[in-house]
C-alpha cells in the first residue's frame, strides 16, 4: 500500500525512500527564506506595487499614440497591479509575438512572450478539456499570437522605457 505523506505532497510514498517521487506531484511548500522574502516584500506591498504602476505609466504615455498597440487595462471598480507591462500589437502590423521579440532583441531589449492558452501546451495534449477549451477560448488563442511582455523590472527608469518605446514603434513601423 502506497500512502500519501503527511506534508500533503502527492508523488511521494512511505514505501520508498523519503523524498523519492515515485509518480508526478506538487509540492506547494516553501523554504523559510521565501517565506520570510515574502513578508518582507509584503511589508512594502503598497510601495512597490506603486513602482510597477509608474512603470506602466511611462509606457502608457509613450506609446498610448500608437494606433495598434494595446496595453493592460484597469477596468472600473478595479486597480491592476501592473505586474508585468503587456502589449498586444495588431494584425496590421504582420509581426507575431515572437518576430518582434527578436527584433527588439537585436537593439539590445529582452522581453517575453505572452502567455500561451494552457490547452496549447503539449503537456495537456490528451485531455478531453484541452480539446475543449481549444473551441471555447477563442479571445486567448487570439491574442496570444500577438502579445508581448515589455521589460518592467523595479530598476527600469523612465529613459530606458523611452528606448524600449523608440525601438518598438520602429520594428512596427511607427517611428
Amino acid at each position: 500500500m502506497n500512502a500519501v505523506l503527511p506534508s500533503g505532497t502527492i508523488g511521494e510514498h512511505r514505501a520508498k525512500k523519503m523524498f523519492w517521487n515515485a509518480e508526478v506531484g506538487y509540492k506547494y511548500k516553501m523554504s523559510s527564506m521565501q517565506a520570510a522574502l515574502g513578508l518582507a516584500k509584503l511589508e512594502r506591498i503598497e510601495e512597490l506595487v506603486e513602482r510597477k504602476r509608474q512603470i506602466f505609466r511611462y509606457y502608457q504615455e509613450n506609446l498610448q499614440s500608437v494606433e495598434g498597440i494595446t496595453l493592460d487595462c484597469e477596468p472600473s471598480g478595479t486597480k491592476n497591479s501592473y505586474w508585468m507591462v503587456t502589449a498586444i500589437f495588431d494584425l496590421k502590423f504582420g509581426l507575431l509575438k515572437e518576430d518582434i521579440i527578436q527584433m527588439i532583441k537585436e537593439k539590445g531589449i529582452d522581453s517575453r512572450p505572452f502567455f500561451y492558452p494552457i490547452s496549447s501546451q503539449p503537456a495537456y495534449d490528451s485531455l478531453a478539456s484541452a480539446r475543449e477549451a481549444r473551441g471555447r477560448n477563442v479571445v486567448s488563442y487570439r491574442v496570444s499570437p500577438f502579445g508581448v511582455n515589455l521589460p518592467c523590472g523595479m530598476n527600469i527608469t523612465c529613459e530606458i522605457v523611452n528606448y524600449v518605446c523608440d525601438a518598438v514603434k520602429k520594428v512596427v513601423g511607427v517611428e
